[in-house]
């Protein structure tokens, strides 16, 4: 059966869980407006990074579960001490390709003629993560173009290269000798990024993928 998992715990295989209903929350927008003295409207500086930022969103999931009422305490005690005010990697079993990083709070437990009811709701950052980093490897020997393709959230990739190699991006240079390393100014964007490296070698570049 289908359900969520939290870090290592399943909802439904370890803990006996039927997930009844999700909310999945949009970000809200970090919105920038300046009033100008004199002048219709406001001046919006939402974009002025580039992009807009986001806040934590919150998501929500409802599960019950069928335990003799004797139980029931027991089961609340064991989903609380795994969940509860932790933060986990969490998974959907319909989205098993991303995951949400987010801070867990579990709801009071309520009993009815047996089913058990309870909610988790998740402080989340607001972009969902790619499960396994992007790495994308070439082989370089003089100069050549190298496209990353990258989703929503802007991202710095980490460069290991097994010689000297000069890169070029967005206007800039730098070279540097074989190892691993970050270039700040080496930024992806959402779509297609292209690199030039020259040199005569492995080039190599891992980076997260986020989506909203």
């Amino acid at each position: 059966m289908k359900g969520i998992t939290f870090g290592t715990t399943h909802t439904h295989r370890d803990l006996g869980l039927i997930l009844g209903k999700k909310e999945i929350g949009s970000p809200a927008v970090k919105e920038n407006k300046v009033d100008i003295p004199g002048a219709d409207g406001s001046l919006d500086m939402t974009e002025y990074h580039g992009e807009p930022m986001y806040e934590n969103v919150k998501h929500k999931f409802e599960f019950s579960a069928a335990v003799p009422s004797d139980e029931s305490l027991a089961l609340f005690s064991r989903v609380k001490n795994a969940l509860h005010g932790r933060k986990h990697r969490i998974i959907l079993d319909d989205d098993p390709a991303f995951c949400y990083v987010g801070r867990c709070h579990v709801s009071s437990y309520t009993d009815e003629k047996g089913i058990g009811k309870l909610s988790i709701e998740c402080d989340c950052e607001p972009y969902k993560y790619k499960l396994n980093k992007t790495t994308v490897t070439k082989a370089v020997d003089g100069t050549q173009g190298i496209t990353l393709t990258n989703g929503r959230k802007r991202a710095v990739p980490t460069i290991t290269t097994t010689a000297a190699m000069t890169i070029m991006f967005g206007g800039g240079t730098w070279t540097n000798s074989a190892g691993t390393y970050t270039i700040p100014e080496l930024e992806l964007v959402e779509g297609a990024n292209t690199v030039e490296v020259t040199g005569t070698g492995n080039i190599t570049f891992t980076w997260q993928e986020g989506e909203l």
